[in-house]
This record gives structure tokens, C-alpha cells and sequence, in this order.
């Protein structure tokens, strides 16, 4: 519970890479206790799972099927964001943007989002992960449209946007982490693979949640050396024009920066105010390019939720 906390206190005083024992260090976890810790850290720059020698490991299938299956979801969400996530660490290390923040910094006029500590800004994704034993999830959304992550079964809600400022307060399945992303977000995920050696994986799934103009810088690198240091890195502008429905991007950078782990390819999902989605066939990615979800051949589904 005070994991959170911690961690943005550290972020504030300049340690952004932060982590800690997922399930405690010392003696044995318990499962429900291990999954919400775990869920906790898919958000946090630096997700370690640790304890001691003589606690049981914390291998998700020693936990039960409910927990395991819950743990598992969390690790491969973890995994599709890594581009995202890899993107705010270049920004955090060239730019000195804050990647992992509390809401007091992204929303200063807010009195009511002043004092919270359990919740926090990924960048982009407002997460408020569960900590009560209970299983209360308790969130506050600011001023705006907030749609439910569309990332993973974890977070899905129920796929339509709320409109803050609201708070909320139920209970959540253990299968359940409440995360929301602001319209006009613009969110670059990789597929979902079993180690960072896997990537690309796939197309980038570039999600879109409309209702405003966004964007995002996609920064891809080798990977595995400290060359983006002498400029061997590439980003590519991700632009979202809301009112004619097109996603345009361009390259810059050292465009053989990546080498083999560079994406290629992209879809785009484009989720709406009503629930529903909509995904483009696979595009070449190219130096610029563009997508006109009003003439791409899309895919419709009724729910934002992926498969």
C-alpha cells in the first residue's frame, strides 16, 4: 500500500528509477497480496520481482490458477508497453521530462488531486492500481475525458470514456487494474511476446483514443548499447488530426538505429466515444506515411477491448 507513495517521493527528489521487492523480500507473500504488487509494478520504471532465499519463490504458477492467470496478464501488458515505456526513458534521459509523476504535478490546479499518493501519472496513463486488501479500487479522474486503458484485459472497464472530475469507488475483480488514458492519447504498443529479445514481435499497434488532436515521439534504438549517447537513435512523430480521423507520421534520427529490433510495420486501433473500435490493416511504417481511417480499410468491433 505505502508502495506507490514511496516511489513517487523518490521521483520528486531526482531517483526516477525507482523499484522495489515485489511481494516483500522477507517471509512468504500471500497470493492475492503478490498479484496486486505485481500489477502495481507493470506501471513503475523499474518492475523487480525479489524476496529471499527461503520465502517461496514468487513464480505466478505456485499462486493458484485465479492468481497466476491475473499475474500473467500484468507481465504481458508490461511487455506491450515497452516501447511506450522506452520512448519516456529517452524523453526522461535527452529531454529531462518527468516519465512517472503524481497527479499534483500534471494537474497543479486540482485541490482534490493534491494529496494523493496511490495513484500516479505513467506518462500519458492516469494509473490507480488496488491496494486494499479489500479489493476497493478507489480512483479520481480529473477535469476531462478519460477512457479506460484499452492495453490489456486488465484494464479494459467497460471501454466507453468518463468525464471528470469524478471519483470512483467499487470493488475490482483481482483480476483488475483501473488505468485511463485522456482523449486525444496516442499510444504505441508492441505485441505481446515472452522477453525483450522477441521484439519487435509484430506490427506497432498505435492506439488512438479520439475526441482530441495528439501525438507522441516513438524513440527506438539498438537496444543493448549506450550508442544513443553519440545520436545512434531515430523517432518517429506519431500526429493524430482529430477532426478529418488521419494519422500521419515521419521519421528522423538515425533510421538504422534499431537494426533488427526496429518495427516495421503498424496498425492502427482507433477507439470511440461509444465503446466501440476500429482497426487498420497492416501499413508499412516508411519514413512518413499516413492513415485515413474515413477511406483505410478498417476492422469494426463493438467493444474497445482487444481480443
Amino acid at each position: 500500500d505505502k508502495t506507490p507513495g514511496m516511489m513517487l517521493n523518490w521521483v520528486l527528489a531526482g531517483a526516477p528509477y525507482v523499484g522495489c521487492d515485489i511481494g516483500g523480500f522477507t517471509g512468504n507473500t500471500q497470493a492475492n497480496l503478490l498479484t496486486r504488487w505485481m500489477q502495481v509494478g507493470v506501471f513503475m520504471t523499474t518492475m523487480r520481482v525479489h524476496s529471499t532465499m527461503t520465502a517461496t519463490p514468487h513464480f505466478p504458477w505456485l499462486w493458484g490458477e485465479a492468481a497466476a492467470t491475473a499475474m500473467r496478464h500484468a507481465l504481458e501488458l508490461r511487455y506491450r508497453l515497452v516501447p511506450y515505456h522506452y520512448s519516456l526513458a529517452h524523453a526522461l534521459f535527452s529531454k529531462k521530462k518527468m516519465w512517472i509523476k503524481p497527479l499534483v504535478v500534471e494537474f497543479p490546479l486540482d485541490t482534490d488531486a493534491t494529496h494523493l499518493s496511490r495513484q500516479w501519472m505513467d506518462g500519458l496513463i492516469l494509473v490507480a492500481p488496488v491496494t486494499r486488501e479489500d479489493s476497493r479500487k478507489s480512483v479520481y479522474l480529473p477535469e476531462g475525458l478519460w477512457y479506460p486503458l484499452a492495453a490489456s484485459p486488465i484494464t479494459r472497464g467497460n471501454g466507453r470514456p468518463i468525464q471528470g472530475p469524478t471519483n470512483i469507488d467499487e470493488r475490482a475483480s483481482l483480476d483488475e487494474v483501473p488505468a485511463y488514458v485522456r482523449a486525444g492519447t496516442v499510444l504505441p504498443l508492441a505485441p505481446v511476446v515472452q522477453s525483450t529479445e522477441e521484439l519487435p514481435g509484430g506490427p506497432l499497434e498505435v492506439q488512438i483514443y479520439s475526441g482530441a488532436d495528439g501525438s507522441f515521439d516513438f524513440v527506438e534504438d539498438d537496444g543493448e548499447t549506450i550508442l544513443y549517447k553519440a545520436g545512434h537513435s531515430r523517432t518517429i512523430k506519431f500526429v493524430w488530426h482529430e477532426a478529418d480521423q488521419r494519422l500521419a507520421w515521419s521519421l528522423s534520427g538515425y533510421v538504422l538505429a534499431p537494426g533488427t529490433k526496429a518495427f516495421t510495420k503498424l496498425v492502427v486501433t482507433l477507439l470511440s466515444t461509444d465503446g466501440s473500435s476500429q482497426t487498420s490493416e497492416t501499413w508499412p511504417i516508411g519514413v512518413v506515411g499516413s492513415i485515413d481511417l474515413h477511406t483505410a480499410q478498417v476492422k469494426k468491433k463493438g467493444s474497445a477491448v482487444p481480443n
